[in-house]
């Protein structure tokens, strides 16, 4: 048998018939991703309104109802410091401050620990200034103060330093 060419038109045929199946398969083949990329971006916006509201809601909702609900104080004896000065005569500071704490409880286990916090206050407000403790550094003093009692008494907690006198002479 001898070979024989074809058809140049058939052979055109065959090629448009190729190309237009190819085309065909591939707009198919586009149309599965952008479905599931469209599955996907929903499926990844409804998890990120879900985990943003869980966030919202135990960053600053949950914790604003329990302090609403607590109030409970223990109260920390008034405290007398000479204040960092480079005046000869030195300026004095009388202070007295209640720490707002979750449960009853607690209060008896806080006092336990009174003579290592009264101790961290005298130490850190001894090494203030009096520029040191106005405007804004009062609200820098309270949350030190936190912070140092907190890491104290761990685990418990206390939730605000609040303060009930507060005199420089």
């Amino acid at each position: 048998m001898a070979y024989q060419p074809k058809d140049i038109d058939e052979t055109e045929k065959e090629l448009k018939n190729q190309i237009e199946e190819q085309a065909q398969s591939s707009t198919k083949n586009k149309k599965i991703p952008s479905k599931v990329l469209l599955a996907s971006t929903i499926v990844s916006l409804i998890l990120i309104f879900f985990i943003s509201s869980w966030f919202i809601y135990d960053r600053f909702l949950q914790h604003s109802e329990t302090l609403q609900e607590t109030n409970y104080y223990v109260a920390i004896p008034e405290i007398v410091v000479n204040l960092r000065s480079v005046n000869p005569k030195g300026n004095i500071l009388r202070a007295t401050f209640s720490l707002q704490i979750c449960n009853k409880e607690e209060e008896p286990k806080i006092k336990e620990f009174m003579p290592i916090i009264l101790d961290q206050l005298l130490s850190y407000l001894r090494d203030q200034s009096i520029n040191d403790l106005e405007g804004p550094g009062l609200a820098r003093m309270r949350e030190a103060i936190l912070l140092r009692i907190n890491n104290i008494i761990r685990p418990i907690k206390i939730h605000r330093v609040v303060l009930k006198d507060f005199i420089i002479q």
